[in-house]
């Protein structure tokens, strides 16, 4: 695992420099420590993730797929008359906000198993 020191940039091997204490003691009541190259680091996962940010990166990202495939922008457009819009540009955003929703939802899927 490494890390970067932030006055000086300086990225450094972790195990190099930590120890880790348990809350147990040998038999002589000292203090139990072990190195990070003697425990494995259990990341847990990361709650933190802004999905609207990601939804809006994801969707821009299938815009650019959509228009430079004109079979994809024909589906879209078939999809947006069935709803009774004409208007391409809407139909286009609309089936990539629904790729985006789809990815997002497999992506929370992996984070819950």
């Amino acid at each position: 695992m490494k890390a970067r020191i932030k006055k000086t940039g300086e990225i450094i091997n972790i195990a190099n420099y930590a120890k880790v204490t348990l809350d147990q003691c040998d038999n002589w009541g000292n203090p139990i420590e072990l190195g990070f190259d003697e425990v494995e680091i259990l990341q847990e996962p990361t709650s933190g993730i802004d999905w609207e940010q990601r939804r809006y990166e994801i969707a821009n990202n299938c815009i650019n797929g959509i228009l430079g495939n004109d079979e994809m922008v024909d589906l879209a457009n078939d999809a947006g008359l069935k709803r009774n819009c004409r208007d391409i540009p809407t139909n286009v955003a609309k089936m990539a906000v629904a790729f985006a929703d789809a990815l997002i939802a497999e992506l929370k899927k992996g984070c819950d198993q």
